[in-house]
């Protein structure tokens, strides 16, 4: 109903109630504006997620039968890229859900809401494991690789790390699947994982647990492996072509997935941070939203990094099913574990 007020020549109209995304500040007058994020998931994810799951079905599917059929998993890097890829798929194999989801606007099941949590969990945090190791790996290859012993070069000891990696993986998936299902059976068919982020927790008391677990697995253990290996790398080996791939691969997940780490951290904890006005609020929402979308897109990335800058892959991508003709020059044979130490100082 309006309420019409009549001061001097000036007629002004106040609508009564107010929408439903606009709540009153905490003295009674501000309107702040809540972030719907339905409107960017309908005109921008359908389109975009289906055009990065064409992509990165293709890269990632291409980028394992070169692992396999051409590689042919000799050394450990190749078992931790294999591993890599299939995380990217993983992760990849959710955005068709969020892009039907989008599309038609309903909400999820409670079943495909629980293998969405599942899949995009141990998504992220293998794929944080896996660069973490590969980044470890070419700092014990590169820089100690006289100290070796023969066992740390087989690949029986890559297949039992990335065994490790997976379960650790599963383990800290664990807490977003049996809260999603619990909340799940509490809310019938309503999907309580169906937002712009993967944290079932939201609004109780397990939210602030969830982040930082994402946060410390998914970025700040990579993060400080990368930071530690690189300083000793980065003044021995520039130009080898192990250290570079793999730099390339962390610094790109780092830059992708570390602002939504971010914005999702500031969002949980915006109490301690003075951020609960109202336009930081919508900010914070936003950012989360925006942020998560360009994290999602990283599944595809990693093949295209891995075709630029591996040039054994570049030389078996077109004829990999013939055997490769032999090279005048040795050097472009040598495995990666034989690193040049010409440039050590």
């Amino acid at each position: 109903m309006a309420n019409y007020t009549d001061d001097d020549d000036y007629d002004v109209l106040i609508y009564d109630p107010l929408p439903d995304n606009e709540t009153l500040g905490k003295d009674g007058t501000e309107q702040c504006l809540a972030y719907d994020p339905a409107v960017l998931s309908g005109q921008l994810l359908p389109q975009l997620y289906t055009a990065v799951s064409l992509l990165g079905l293709l890269d990632n599917i291409l980028m394992v039968f070169i692992l396999v059929k051409c590689h042919r998993l000799r050394h450990v890097e190749h078992i931790y890229f294999l591993n890599l890829a299939v995380s990217n798929l993983c992760f990849l194999l959710t955005l068709p859900i969020q892009a039907h989801a989008a599309s038609h606007g309903g909400t999820l099941g409670h079943a495909m809401c629980t293998v969405l949590v599942t899949l995009s969990s141990v998504g992220l945090h293998s794929e944080a494991l896996f660069n973490a190791l590969l980044t470890l790996h070419s700092y014990l290859v590169c820089f100690h690789v006289r100290r070796l012993s023969p066992v740390a070069r087989r690949g029986a000891c890559g297949v039992l790390a990335s065994g490790l990696a997976w379960l650790a993986a599963t383990l800290l998936a664990l807490p977003e699947v049996l809260l999603c299902t619990a909340q799940g059976d509490s809310r019938g068919s309503r999907c309580p994982c169906s937002r712009s982020h993967f944290l079932p927790g939201q609004g109780t008391a397990w939210e602030p647990f969830l982040t930082l677990k994402v946060n410390m697995a998914g970025l700040l253990v990579p993060l400080l492996v990368f930071i530690v290996c690189l300083v000793r790398l980065g003044k021995t080996l520039r130009k080898s072509d192990l250290f570079q791939l793999v730099f390339a691969v962390m610094v790109v997940f780092l830059l992708m997935w570390g602002p939504y780490n971010v914005a999702l951290f500031l969002s949980t904890f915006k109490d301690s941070f003075s951020l609960r006005d109202c336009k930081s609020r919508y900010q914070l929402d936003r950012s989360i939203q925006v942020t998560g979308i360009i994290a999602s897109t990283h599944c595809c990335v990693n093949p295209l990094l891995y075709v630029l800058l591996d040039k054994a892959f570049q030389r078996r991508l077109c004829p990999c099913c013939c055997p490769l003709p032999p090279t005048e020059d040795p050097a472009q044979d040598t495995p990666w574990e034989e690193c040049d130490y010409s440039t050590q100082l």
